[in-house]
């Protein structure tokens, strides 16, 4: 696999793993147990998801569709608002004073091997890290939970890009 700007996170234990068909396609969603990284605070708990097909992170452009660089944004922003919804009605998340966000959400970026398409989220590797702030928690719940919630969030999400791939397509030809 190409060399990402950040070595990518280690999926060789996995609180859920399970393969999906997506626009004709078979993928594995790997979501990593909660872990706790000394450089993040004690407070913070982190997760890590990857959806992958032959061991290669999706991105938009795998899809078959023509996207924009802003339908591409819009696709990704609702996968993200969906994983944010997950991981706060997973741990019960209260809304932090500051108006920081909570969970925070981290990406690897763009695929190496897309580089020569541009800089878009249409590129970008659908490889996540999830930050929680848990002192704002009024749930701790274990990994299985967490990756239960997150797995649901994000096939619904994944479901409503390959929707939108479909669309394109027949626009495209129609």
């Amino acid at each position: 696999m190409a060399d990402y700007a950040a070595p990518l996170p280690d999926f060789s234990r996995v609180a859920l793993q399970g393969r999906f068909a997506l626009a004709g396609r078979t993928y594995t969603l790997q979501i990593s147990p909660l872990r706790r990284f000394p450089d993040y605070g004690e407070h913070v708990a982190v997760v890590h998801l990857r959806v992958v097909h032959d061991d290669t992170p999706l991105a938009l452009v795998d899809l078959g569709a023509r996207f924009s660089p802003a339908d591409c944004y819009h696709l990704w922003s609702e996968l993200c608002a969906a994983i944010q919804a997950a991981v706060q009605e997973a741990f019960a998340l209260e809304p932090r004073d500051d108006s920081e966000p909570n969970p925070r959400l981290g990406c690897w970026g763009a695929r190496p091997d897309l580089a020569d398409l541009g800089e878009s989220d249409c590129t970008t590797a659908l490889v996540l890290g999830i930050a929680v702030d848990t002192r704002a928690a009024h749930r701790q719940p274990g990994s299985a939970l967490v990756a239960q919630h997150l797995a649901a969030a994000v096939l619904r999400a994944l479901r409503g890009w390959e929707a939108a791939a479909t669309r394109e397509e027949r626009a495209e030809h129609g």
